[in-house]
């Protein structure tokens, strides 16, 4: 339809008697709530709200629309105007008002709201029986006209779905039949539960009744719900007494099947479930329904994935998907249809390593297994060396085998894997995942054997050996593993219950200065009771002991340090003290009374052990037990930082600078040759460090120094023993 043609259409204005009837048509008051608290309005209704009037002209159906507060204000041109084509199902509004065209159907023009509260919209019997013959339709009037515009878009809107979902009709036409054997295999293979249901009996029952067998078996002692194994198919089942078990419903099952198709394979995903009804156990339901099909070339490469729902709320169909992805957290495992599966391994699923995975492992999702396969191509390699729990494990976490094989490179199996041969053949006889493995690689990096049970034990527990450094320079492996197993025999504790009270254990022996290298010691035979009495010995004190102790460990000269260095650096006058900390709880006590990072933070205890810096106490001479100020000095004296409560500095700090200047001079007598060789260095790592964090830019971020530049904030609190200068009220340091 041509608008211009339309437009030169003779207007349809409102015949004499029309305006009549809107004369008479007085509007009433009506009052109605709207909304959840019900608040009230009111509208004007009319008996007619809308009035119509029809023609044929030049083969085109025209419906003028009048609206009836404008009649009776004496206007008889229509509001709107329809044009409509039976021939092309095409159908146009004018909107006289605004000067517009508009595709728009009638129940979404812009009509005044007594429109559609009114109770009629009227035309007269001519005008009626007119759209019912020109549109060929049930109805006429305003129901008929909206009924046909509604067919006309419904019709449009599935020629516009066909053109995208032909192409997936075309594409799923190559989809093979169901085999014939295909409904007995989901009963007896796909659906994996199987029962033995037994009549109670107080003396015992003999027998029950198979759901796979399909027959009367014999049976010892049954318990309700108990697992268990028919004697005569060996399938596992579960028990379930008739007078007990109502309706029995089997879980959801996946299953696959896989066939070959003109473009390559296709993977086709069920699920289904079995239905036993009560008293009726010999004559179970069962329904299955197909959820995906997923479409590969010969190669083994994904083309497309389809899965049945809603397709755009106008029907269920197969809507094309996305292949499943390898990162996707879900894995639907289910039984593989045997009997395509042969065929296919000769040709399109060889170089897959599917067909093995299949066999050794029973449930798996095979397109799960080919997504993750274009990730991890080593995965083929892993199926076809039998190595299925290593299979199992790459589905579930790519990541962590990409990062293994980019580590040990390329070649072999064995090479790939970080081990050897014997290694393989090991991994293999013991059906090991990735636990297993990193314990094989243990025994080729340290060079030490270890039986295949101590390796499956320690795999059972989840127990690694970085999990037992603590104890490795004492005991062997093997011993540790009696050890665990005999502690966990008669303390009723877990592995790691085990693990963690004989780490704290030996961590509070070091602090209270027991010989931890001793037998005794560090294989207590009573775990617990021995723990617990040095618990009890710390009191209060347990974490501070053992953090002491974690320390003392890693960093084991830092107390020696500071018993050679006492006479140097300790200094008092009437009003200020320097204390020289004897112990490693003293400076992780003065990190948390002073609530900063002293203590916490491994760079200072790294200093103190390399002798780049020392961390001192200044304290008030009348308040020596009181925590003041921590000090980060070199071993010339140089002052790195003087940091108060919260790193702040107080209004006293010229005053305590004044002393620090007086203590400078008089430890710079006391220095030894090897301390000012030692303050060179120090100098040297400083100024490397000032000059890293002026280069990257690091800004405080809390505290009331944020927004400085921390080398800004260390440069100011900087007091240097060689160039002894008063320090202004700089920002102090974090």
């Amino acid at each position: 339809m041509r608008k211009s043609e339309l437009r030169k259409l003779r207007t349809l204005k409102a015949t004499s008697k029309m305006m009549q009837l809107a004369v008479e048509n007085n509007p009433r008051r009506e009052v109605y709530s709207y909304g959840w608290g019900g608040q009230q309005y009111t509208r004007e209704i009319y008996q007619y709200g809308l009035y119509m009037r029809c023609q044929t002209l030049q083969g085109i159906l025209k419906v003028a629309f009048f609206l009836p507060d404008r009649m009776r204000l004496g206007g008889n041109l229509p509001a709107y105007e329809l044009f409509i084509c039976r021939d092309t199902g095409q159908f146009l509004t004018y909107d006289r008002n605004r000067g517009k065209w508009l595709t728009a159907k009638l129940d979404m023009l812009d009509w005044p709201s007594y429109v559609h509260a009114s109770e009629k919209k009227w035309i007269n019997p001519e005008g009626f029986s007119a759209i019912k013959k020109y549109l060929r339709i049930e109805h006429g009037g305003y129901t008929g006209l909206l009924e046909y515009q509604l067919q006309v878009r419904e019709d449009e809107l599935k020629r516009r779905h066909k053109r995208e979902t032909d192409s997936w009709d075309l594409d799923l036409a190559q989809t093979p039949e169901l085999p014939k054997d295909w409904d007995r295999w989901v009963r007896k293979v796909g659906i994996q539960e199987n029962y033995v249901f037994y009549q109670y009996a107080r003396k015992g029952t003999d027998s029950g009744y198979c759901s796979y067998c399909e027959k009367e078996v014999p049976i010892r002692n049954p318990r309700h719900n108990k697992q268990g194994h028919c004697p005569c198919c060996r399938h596992e089942i579960t028990f379930k007494s008739i007078g007990k078990a109502g309706r029995v419903n089997t879980k959801s099952a996946f299953m696959y099947l896989i066939q070959r198709c003109e473009d390559g394979f296709m993977i086709r995903e069920f699920s289904g479930s079995g239905h036993y009804r009560k008293g009726e156990y010999e004559k179970p339901e069962y329904s299955y329904r197909e959820n995906r099909r997923a479409i590969y070339n010969r190669n083994g490469r994904g083309l497309h994935a389809y899965y049945w729902g809603d397709y755009k709320h106008s029907e269920f169909r197969w809507i094309r998907g996305s292949l499943c992805s390898a990162s996707g957290y879900y894995d639907y495992g289910g039984r593989v249809y045997g009997r395509t599966i042969p065929d296919l391994g000769k040709y399109e699923l060889r170089r897959t390593g599917l067909v093995e995975s299949i066999r050794d492992m029973q449930v798996i999702d095979p397109e799960k297994y080919l997504a993750v396969l274009q990730e991890v191509p080593q995965l083929e390699q892993l199926s076809k060396a039998g190595l299925s729990d290593l299979v199992k494990e790459c589905m579930a976490d790519r990541y962590s085998f990409q990062e293994c094989f980019r580590k040990h490179g390329t070649g072999s199996l064995a090479k790939v894997l970080g081990t050897d041969a014997q290694g393989l053949k090991r991994l293999r006889a013991n059906k090991g995942g990735q636990k297993f493995l990193k314990w094989i690689q243990y025994e080729k990096a340290t060079g030490k054997l270890l039986p295949d049970k101590v390796i499956g034990w320690f795999c059972s527990q989840s127990v690694k050996a970085d999990d037992l450094k603590f104890i490795l320079d004492r005991m062997s492996i093997v011993q540790v593993y009696n050890y665990m197993r005999r502690q966990m025999q008669e303390s009723r504790m877990s592995s790691r219950e085990i693990l963690t009270t004989w780490e704290d254990y030996l961590s509070m022996a070091l602090r209270f200065g027991m010989d931890t290298n001793d037998a005794i010691v560090f294989r207590a035979r009573k775990l617990r009771q021995r723990h617990d009495e040095l618990v009890a010995r710390c009191h209060q004190k347990k974490d501070l002991v053992l953090r002491a102790g974690e320390v003392l460990k890693e960093y084991p000269h830092i107390e020696k340090i500071y018993q050679s260095i006492r006479d140097i650096y300790t200094f008092a006058d009437k009003d200020y003290t320097v204390v020289v900390p004897s112990r490693i709880e003293d400076i992780i006590l003065e990190g948390e009374h002073l609530h900063h990072c002293l203590g916490n933070v491994e760079r200072y205890w790294e200093r103190i052990e390399s002798r780049e810096s020392y961390v001192l106490f200044l304290r008030l001479t009348s308040e020596q037990g009181k925590s003041y100020y921590s000090l980060e000095i070199e071993p010339d004296g140089t002052v790195r930082q003087k940091r108060n409560m919260y790193d702040r500095q107080k209004a006293d700090i010229e005053e305590a600078t004044k002393f620090l200047q007086k203590w400078q001079k008089e430890i710079s007598k006391r220095l030894t040759d090897e301390e000012r060789e030692l303050a060179k260095t120090s100098r040297v790592l400083r100024n490397q460090e000032f000059a890293q964090l002026r280069e990257d830019q690091v800004i405080i971020h809390t505290g009331h120094l944020r927004g400085h530049l921390l080398v800004d904030v260390l440069m100011a609190d900087l007091m240097e023993a060689t160039e002894i200068v008063p320090v202004s009220a700089l920002p102090a340091a974090a």
